[in-house]
């Protein structure tokens, strides 16, 4: 299968490039992106031949895949360009800019025989699949209330990066999607009603959405929750998930731990305690007894991004329905536009069936 890059800045070269690297049968064919500095670059370092436009990307090199790796707001044009030549698509998330736009890629995939995929690699980390695989099991039951948080000391305005720093009133759509995404995976569905309240912190004046609070209503009287801290001045805690079911708690802890615990901490066995995840750990509790579920690596988001695109690949080979697909990032979209309506009005804001 040939895959073509648009895009070659970090994204390409940290995650996609390694990524591919690792598909059975995969040919890199070519590159586009309209820095003149990013093709030198990664021409030289990777001996693929670059290209300005998609355009030429499509014309000279003819890919049966067209990742796209560029800022959000360029995502509707790549993918709707690279489906009209005739190209399948795996898209970098967040996947377009709203569940409008989400819409039309999908009609124009559909129109073209093409299938759309979003890189929403945070579904294939060990620690989250683990949490995945085990709802549902006789001993964990069904899940009732899951809670994701997310703690940083990094302002949405003071973002090092230039396009996500022109954005600060679109954390929870630039980031918070993975966030978004991976609940939805744990449910299987989508929710039935959004409501969700959001705040600047203490400049009333900013326009920003550094913190957010967002509750879901799932079928069935179940609920979630969503908190997003960018204002935290205490330890970065990337994501924290906590799934309650039927018999047990499942948890998982990205970003990684080393904790030496001896004597007593309230609601924990007495003892000593050795917990370690370099790259993020998963966890099973029933009552003050844990067992350990999975681990992930140093590298984790190579590693997800390379096993998620292997299935995407293998999906595409075959026919069928990709993993992560286009239209489950549709879904999370429309969930994240349910949140900006419900903070603007603050009323819960009802999905449609």
């Amino acid at each position: 299968m040939r895959f073509g890059l648009v895009g070659l800045g970090w994204a390409a070269r940290a995650f996609h490039l390694p990524a591919l690297r690792t598909v059975p049968g995969a040919q890199i064919v070519g590159g586009a992106d309209s820095s003149a500095e990013q093709r030198e670059s990664f021409s030289r370092a990777t001996g693929v031949p670059v290209f300005g436009t998609l355009d030429e990307l499509l014309e000279r090199t003819l890919p049966d895949v067209v990742v796209v790796g560029t800022p959000p707001d360029s995502h509707l044009e790549l993918c709707l360009g690279a489906l009209a030549g005739g190209a399948h698509v795996i898209c970098e998330k967040p996947f377009v800019g709203s569940a409008e736009e989400a819409d039309r890629v999908l009609a124009a995939a559909e129109a073209a025989g093409r299938r759309v995929a979003v890189n929403h690699e945070y579904r294939e980390k060990p620690i989250f699949r683990a949490v995945k695989e085990r709802i549902g099991a006789p001993d964990v039951g069904r899940l009732v209330f899951c809670q994701i948080v997310q703690l940083m000391d990094l302002a949405p305005w003071e973002e090092p990066v230039p396009w996500r720093r022109a954005m600060p009133n679109r954390t929870l759509f630039e980031g918070g999607v993975h966030l978004v995404d991976l609940l939805l995976m744990l449910y299987g569905e989508r929710p039935e009603a959004v409501y969700a309240r959001r705040s600047a912190g203490l400049d009333s004046e900013r326009e920003a959405d550094a913190i957010q609070l967002l509750t879901l209503e799932f079928p069935g009287g179940r609920l979630a929750q969503i908190t997003i801290d960018r204002l935290c001045r205490a330890g970065t805690r990337y994501i924290e998930l906590r799934a309650d079911c039927e018999h047990a708690s499942l948890r998982a802890s990205h970003g990684g731990r080393v904790l030496l615990q001896l004597g007593m901490k309230r609601a924990e066995r007495p003892g000593l305690r050795f917990v370690y995840g370099l790259g993020g750990v998963a966890w099973l509790e029933r009552g003050t007894r844990r067992k350990t579920l999975a681990r992930s690596p140093r590298n984790p988001g190579v590693v997800a991004t390379g096993a998620l695109f292997r299935k995407i690949a293998a999906a595409l080979e075959e026919g069928r329905e990709p993993p992560s697909s286009g239209r489950e990032a549709r879904d999370g979209l429309e969930v994240v536009d349910a949140a900006y309506r419900s903070a603007a009005t603050g009323l819960r804001v009802e999905l449609a069936p």
